[in-house]
């Protein structure tokens, strides 16, 4: 017995066949392709059980074992196929994914880095090391270096030229700047499809726009949309000008070494994403992935940074007060203030990153706003000399909230130069709007220009004289609510869609007559995530901001291409009375059906009934606001004043009374109380005393007060009186009721004066109406339940160009 069982064990194996074997494994992937999981697997295991060494049987059947949820039974598996052979790739990336789901992160990167090492071209494992925000180290390939530097474009003098063949053209720039944010989503949260960025610069371009502006990286699809957008237009290129993005720095030190090593490892990302060669990894907050679209040939110019806050740049200025000059490659300042020379570093470093690594040059600015601007202004008093003329003058204390020193630090492009080394020019970049800050429309002398915003742009065009200077930021918006006034109407909000297009045209006229080298009107998209000082307060929470559309707020409203709450077919005041008519029902009494509806932006109202307005006064209430409807000139929503979020000064309180209002500290004076009920009355523009003496009084608008007509002819239409159909309809934003976020029912809780808003989630509106018919008889309906709305986390919207588009294509195919 002993003799026969070592002759058994001394059989050898039978016969592997692996090309059966291998084609038994192909059977199991295309099973898997087709998601028959079970077939895959036993095909797989058959190609295992022939031939027990085949490594790419064990593969499959670890992606298996994977797709069934089994990650532990996987990285068995892909352990096993990769043991002995280092050279399986797909053996390795599915290692990792392995790993990566049993919470193995660094040996999950292992393995990703090591299928690359054994197949550089393995797409799922450089993807799979990018989004776990590995970046470094990464096999690319390697780039093709230009026989000769390349400079598609340089600033010369006052403007800009651009390559065409062997010469230089003039080109007048005719610009949008792109924000990507769509409805629901955070600022970082970009589309990644290709199709939505070619179908934005389709239009962009069909607008005889020749400028698209970023702010920031955006994800791989919008340089390959660029460069496709290019590649099948040459006749109607567009031109791309590229932003830096920065945080401001802790104590405000821009030299802090790992915040200024972050922002220059920005700029490198940014030269290496527009030469097409870039792998970025996941970043919060940030766009990511393999960048392999070359569009540097149509990069116009890089603007680096951000609107500079003043106390920060003053606050730097004192920290490194000794550093007045700097010698660069490319830029150099003989003498400014330390901030002067970091900005003018800055560019330096990125002009010479690129010219070291990809042998290419294009024009470089920084970003600069009014606020910070070198001239002069008059009417703009810092905080301290406003304190010491209060005080001259009798007046209270200066107490100033939400507001910058607008006039006690500068930035000053003119004090950079560029060396010989510099091909390619130096720029002035300013984000300029008419309304803001107030030195535009105070200031005498830019009063005898045809318009106070010109007038500013030939004293900013002086100052830069020889310089090419970009207004890269400028335009209003058509936000029902207004966050600052402006003497010639160019205001910060208050402007219909059609007004909004008027304004925009002349802006741009005034930026193109004033000799400058263009302008990029702010922006593309509405943006529903972003706040001004009006509303931020009563944006709570403010992450939610993105989940509904407030027409209050200015800064949400700027788009060419609207994008608004609901779908196509809301309701809209002198609109479809069928969507009037099918909102829901909440009360139907004494002849008067009241009809109730609601979505990211209003809240609609539909009164039907034999009466209507002028004869009948009626008087709704709404929580603690009372919406009052005399006649079409006579209507607006008044606010209990305990639960008035603006302790407005009223258009006659001395200017002695105004500092109360801007602490919160004002008691309401109850002259101007209409009965129990308040105006929503809110100062846009405060009491200000000049460098001179001279004072302004506060300024502001009754955000209350509402607009008859219909929305086809006024987009700030907030209600109609339907004649024929017998209905009354009626609009208010949610940012007119205390709503601070829709989406989830919060609602201001109470006004605590002084100290934050506080909040709460409400249960519902309760409506009360009263008619008051002729003869004061009066009508009285309650109805029974309160109005509650559904709660959503994603908001329903639809797009529609508005008609600034239309006006803006007119104008630039006139140039």
């Amino acid at each position: 017995m002993i003799g026969a069982v070592l002759l058994l064990l001394q059989i050898p194996p039978p016969q592997c066949d692996r090309a059966a074997a291998l084609a038994t494994v192909e059977l199991g992937w295309q099973a898997y392709r087709r998601g028959e999981i079970a077939q895959a697997e036993s095909r797989f295991d058959a190609a295992s059980a022939a031939c027990p060494a085949l490594r790419e049987a064990q593969t499959g059947l670890a992606f298996v074992f994977l797709r069934k949820g089994d990650a532990a039974g996987a990285e068995r598996r892909f352990e096993a196929a990769v043991r002995g052979d280092s050279g399986v790739g797909d053996a390795w990336y599915g290692l990792g994914l392995a790993r990566d789901r049993l919470g193995k992160r660094v040996a999950a990167v292992a393995a990703w880095r090591h299928a690359l090492t054994v197949a550089p071209g393995y797409r799922d494992a450089l993807d799979a090391l990018l989004a776990a925000g590995v970046d470094s180290g990464l096999p690319l390939p390697l780039a093709a270096r230009p026989a000769a530097p390349v400079v598609p474009a340089r600033a010369v003098g006052e403007r800009f030229e651009v390559r065409a063949g062997d010469a230089w053209r003039s080109f007048y720039v005719k610009g949008v700047n792109l924000g990507a944010a769509l409805p629901g989503k955070f600022p970082s949260e970009f589309p990644p499809d290709d199709s939505t960025y070619a179908r934005w610069l389709r239009l962009i371009a069909e607008a005889n726009a020749n400028v698209v502006r970023v702010y920031t990286i955006l994800p791989p699809a919008f340089y390959r949309a660029f460069r496709a957008w290019n590649d099948a237009h040459p006749e109607r290129p567009l031109w791309l000008v590229h932003g830096v993005w920065a945080e401001l720095p802790r104590r405000s030190d821009y030299d802090d070494p790992a915040w200024k090593a972050e922002f220059r490892r920005e700029m490198r990302r940014v030269v290496d994403v527009v030469h097409g060669r870039a792998a970025i990894g996941s970043r919060a907050g940030h766009a990511w992935g393999l960048y392999e679209a070359d569009v540097s040939d149509r990069v116009l110019a890089f603007i680096i940074g951000r609107e500079w806050e003043p106390f920060s740049i003053k606050a730097f200025n004192a920290l490194r007060h000794t550093r007045t000059a700097y010698t660069g490659r490319f830029l150099a300042v003989d003498r400014g203030t330390p901030a002067d020379v970091w900005m003018a570093e800055q560019c330096d470093y990125m002009l010479a990153y690129e010219w070291d690594a990809w042998d290419a040059a294009r024009p470089i600015a920084y970003t600069n706003w009014p606020t910070l601007d070198p001239l002069h202004h008059p009417t703009e008093a810092t905080q301290l000399e406003e304190q010491a003329l209060r005080k001259r003058l009798g007046l209270a204390p200066n107490v100033r909230l939400k507001e910058y020193d607008n006039d006690s630090e500068s930035l000053d492009a003119m004090v950079v130069r560029t060396t010989a080394a510099n091909v390619a020019g130096y720029f002035a970049s300013y984000h300029a709007y008419p309304y803001y800050p107030d030195f535009i429309g105070l200031d005498s002398a830019y009063g005898r220009a045809q318009s106070h915003y010109l007038g500013y742009l030939l004293d900013l065009k002086r100052h830069h004289a020889g310089r090419a200077l970009l207004i890269a930021e400028y335009g209003v918006p058509s936000s029902r609510g207004v966050a600052h006034l402006d003497v010639d109407g160019m205001h910060h909000g208050g402007h219909d869609e059609r007004a909004m297009a008027d304004r925009d045209v002349r802006l741009t006229r005034e930026i193109h007559d004033a000799g400058l080298a263009g302008g990029i009107l702010f922006a593309w998209l509405d943006e529903w995530f972003k706040h001004n000082w009006v509303t931020i307060d009563l944006e709570v929470p403010a992450e939610r901001t993105r989940l509904w559309h407030n027409v209050m707020d200015a800064e949400q409203n700027y788009g060419l291409l609207g994008l608004y709450a609901g779908d196509s077919a809301r309701p809209e005041p002198g609109g479809d009375p069928a969507a009037w008519h099918a909102l829901a029902t909440l009360a139907d009494s004494a002849g008067t059906r009241l009809r109730v509806g609601s979505d990211a932006s209003y809240l609609y109202l539909a009164l039907e009934g034999p009466r209507g307005v002028g004869s009948t006064r009626w008087s709704i209430g709404i929580g603690g606001f009372r919406l009052v409807l005399n006649d079409t000139s006579d209507a607006q929503l008044l606010v209990t004043p305990t639960y008035n979020p603006y302790l407005g000064p009223r258009p006659r309180m001395r200017p002695t009374d105004l500092d109360a209002f801007y602490n919160r500290r004002a008691t309401i004076d109850e002259r101007d109380v209409t009965g129990a009920f308040d105006s929503l009355f809110v100062a846009t523009n405060r009491f200000r005393v000049a460098r001179d003496g001279r004072t302004f009084a506060v300024r502001g608008v009754n955000r209350g007060r509402l607009r008859y007509g219909r929305a086809a002819e006024s987009t700030l239409a907030d209600w109609f009186w339907d004649r024929a159909a017998g209905v009354i309809e009626v609009r208010l934003p949610w940012g007119l009721l205390n709503v601070t976020d829709p989406s989830s029912r919060t609602v201001l809780a109470r006004v605590r004066d002084p100290g934050p808003f506080a909040t709460e989630v409400t249960d519902g509106f309760r409506f009360v109406l009263t008619a008051t018919g002729p003869g004061d008889a009066v009508t009285r309906i309650v109805p029974e339940r309160p109005y509650v709305w559904a709660t959503w986390e994603v908001p329903v919207w639809h797009e529609r160009l508005k008609p600034a588009y239309y006006a803006m294509q007119t104008l630039w195919g006139s140039w």
